[in-house]
């Protein structure tokens, strides 16, 4: 839902806007956006609203993984927690800096700061862009989906910057559930990750 309200400034009884060679004040324009995020499945058939995101935060954007759910909020913050249907063991993929399920969306506290733009979720690995374009991933490493070439180990618990991308901005993200293409401004798509069968 979108709501725009304009404010004018008027003048007179005959309510004309008024003219005048000194600079004036902007005119105030006050937008106010609310969205709300459902999830079903697992049983669930019946979309089912989420309340568990800090109040006062509205979602931008939502993914869903096989294991976790990520969102970004319209303050640009990401938050995942797990998908208790998912049934495997957590990988870091949360980005919380340990393995634990966390069953209600929590800000990923480690990437506080950057204006998070877009995440993607893998199977169990997350990747998400800034503002800036540049590129954060965690989680599984084991088909080499967070792009460092397991230099950090087959996990990644915490969000880690992809140096790859720091002269080259990164415009868009997605993930399969064992591989990630990027867009970037330049218009080059890069991949990585299982490429098994040729993806």
């Amino acid at each position: 839902r979108e709501m725009e309200e304009k404010v004018t400034l008027l003048n007179g009884p005959n309510k004309r806007p008024r003219s005048s060679t000194m600079n004036e004040a902007p005119i105030a324009v006050v937008t106010s956006r609310t969205s709300e995020v459902y999830v079903w499945g697992g049983g669930k058939s019946t979309p089912q609203k989420l309340d568990a995101i800090k109040s006062g935060c509205s979602a931008r954007q939502v993914c869903a993984g096989n294991t976790h759910f990520a969102v970004v909020t319209v303050e640009k913050e990401l938050y995942t927690w797990v998908n208790m249907q998912g049934g495997t063991k957590l990988h870091g993929q949360l980005g919380h800096g340990d393995r634990a399920s966390y069953r209600q969306p929590k800000h990923v506290e480690k990437l506080q700061g950057k204006a998070i733009r877009q995440v993607s979720c893998g199977d169990d690995f997350t990747v998400c862009i800034t503002d800036e374009g540049q590129l954060y991933a965690f989680g599984s490493d084991y088909y080499g989906c967070i792009g460092v070439d397991k230099a950090y180990g087959s996990e990644v618990l915490e969000p880690l910057q992809l140096d790859f991308f720091l002269s080259n901005p990164v415009e868009q993200v997605s993930c399969g559930d064992n591989h990630v293409a990027v867009l970037t401004r330049n218009r080059e798509v890069y991949t990585w990750g299982c490429g098994e069968y040729g993806r």
